[in-house]
């Protein structure tokens, strides 16, 4: 195994006493334990104190990806010991179910040394006009241009706020096709950049093995942290190589269109097969002690992400809609095509401010209608060309099961409230669980949208569903005659509407 740095070569955890009260809290414990901890409970502690996992820790002690043992000494003696100790110094019942509560606790009852937060995640803000000595390393791959970006100032706020003052490890930013993830991840990331050392921005759109990712993002990362780096064989290890630099510096990671690595035509957020490895490198920078951040963007949430994140935990997602009518205004301006006001309303609501749809809907207007929104909205025809194919793009990916409920709720007129709905009322075939558990996958693909227990259709999803059941009932008619009248199926090919 290959650990280059200091803390993974004594394999000692040494570095804690630097920065905790070791010798009194190891007294404390003994007294709570009845006797003196044994040299591997220590061993662990110190590990957990310097911001290890127990699989990590595992790895510098045992030699060994698997945790189990480390968990053990946690769960049926460390963790029962600190709680006693809490507990006669304070009389009140402390509860650790998580490694990662125990520097908090330890902190919160006096036992660190110095800083009010764990050193790994103490404010180390870099300012470049305040600290000009300290070099930045910026690696921007193949961002995007944002000379030019309209609005999101309320996203990028609020995501500001999430990365430097809430030191959130793991941001998704989620959003059906063409709704402006990509930009406005580059846009955030010029915003925050001056607060990291490192940042790094790639697009997983070629889907690169995870190994190759890892490479190359050591390769740029250690060039400075340790001058005789050695690149770890495994997977595994040069995690945990990203970690020791995510740990010992601020770095801004961001990755882009991780949705091309999950696999499609099943429910939302499942890794393709070959990809499977991801799964636990994102889980190990959400669940490890450090003091960087991963923005992700994604049509897709993470199915393992969403069971992990929260609006007080260092996990969160941010679900982009579209832009403010206003935002809107300002790129039918710059494309230079003519409108009143109510027309570029009701363009904008068409397109629900996606603002690739409504870039193709203007350049189609320009081309064919010499600019005139007026002309172009007689025809009522919002579902052609580069916009189909950008809804066909993400239908591609769904179940069988969604593309039953679409379809069903294009013919109901898209609304569902969940708490009325009467057995007869579900989809063919399917009960109320499988429903809900389809409108769920379907809400993480952002193709419908929730209000309270109301599920809807955007509108031009709308209007692209009612187009293939008028075409495939149009074609039924003409060859043969259905013999089920009125049963919708989750095809389109065999739907009445």
């Amino acid at each position: 195994m290959l650990f280059t740095l200091k803390q993974v070569q004594s394999g000692e955890f040494r570095e804690a006493a630097d920065n905790w009260k070791l010798e009194k809290l190891y007294v404390d414990l003994a007294s709570a334990k009845n006797k003196g901890l044994t040299p591997v409970e220590k061993k662990i502690l110190r590990g957990l104190l310097c911001g290890y996992s127990p699989g990590e820790i595992a790895d510098i002690i045992y030699k060994t990806s698997s945790s189990s043992s480390v968990r053990v000494y946690l769960s049926n003696g460390l963790y029962k010991y600190i709680e006693v100790m809490l507990y006669s110094q304070t009389s009140q019942q402390v509860k650790i179910n998580h490694w990662s509560r125990v520097t908090k606790v330890l902190e919160e009852a006096g036992y660190k040394l110095t800083s009010t937060l764990p050193q790994q995640v103490a404010p180390t803000f870099i300012e470049k006009s305040h600290h000009p000595e300290i070099r930045q390393n910026f690696d921007w791959g193949e961002a995007v241009d944002v000379s030019i970006f309209y609005g999101r100032d309320k996203e990028l706020i609020q995501l500001e706020n999430w990365i430097i003052r809430d030191r959130c490890r793991l941001v998704s930013l989620l959003g059906m096709g063409g709704i402006g993830k990509t930009t406005l991840s580059v846009k955030l990331a010029q915003q925050v950049q001056h607060n990291f050392k490192y940042l790094i921005w790639r697009s997983l759109h070629h889907t690169p093995p995870l190994a190759e990712l890892l490479a190359n993002l050591l390769q740029f990362l250690a060039q400075e942290q340790d001058s005789e780096f050695i690149l770890a064989a495994t997977i595994h290890q040069r995690t945990t190589q990203l970690l020791e630099i995510f740990r010992k510096s601020r770095c801004l990671l961001v990755l882009d269109n991780v949705d091309t690595l999950l696999q499609p035509r099943t429910y939302t957020g499942n890794f393709r097969p070959e990809y499977e490895d991801y799964r636990e490198f994102f889980q190990r920078i959400c669940e490890v002690l450090h003091q960087s951040c991963l923005v992700l963007t994604s049509r897709e949430k993470l199915k393992e992400l969403a069971a992990i994140e929260g609006v007080n935990l260092p996990v969160r997602s941010w679900q982009l809609k579209g832009l403010s009518e206003v935002d809107c205004q300002e790129i039918i301006k710059a494309k230079g095509v003519t409108c009143s006001e109510y027309e570029w309303r009701l363009l904008v609501n068409r397109y629900a401010g996606n603002p690739l749809a409504l870039k193709i809907v203007l350049t189609t207007i320009l081309e064919l209608f010499d600019g005139k929104v007026s002309q172009f909205l007689k025809h009522n025809l919002l579902v052609f060309g580069g916009v189909r194919e950008l809804i066909e793009e993400q239908l591609t990916r769904i179940s069988e099961a969604e593309k039953q409920v679409l379809y069903w709720l294009a013919v109901k007129q898209d609304i569902l409230l969940l708490t009325q709905t009467a057995e007869e009322d579900l989809p063919p075939g399917m009960t109320k669980g499988e429903l809900w558990e389809t409108l769920e996958s379907l809400v993480r693909r952002s193709l419908i949208y929730k209000h309270s227990t109301t599920f809807k259709l955007l509108p031009i999803f709308k209007e692209y569903l009612n187009q293939q059941l008028s075409k495939q009932n149009s074609l039924q008619t003409e060859v043969i005659p259905n013999p089920n009248p009125g049963k919708l199926s989750s095809s389109p090919k065999v739907t009445e509407a």
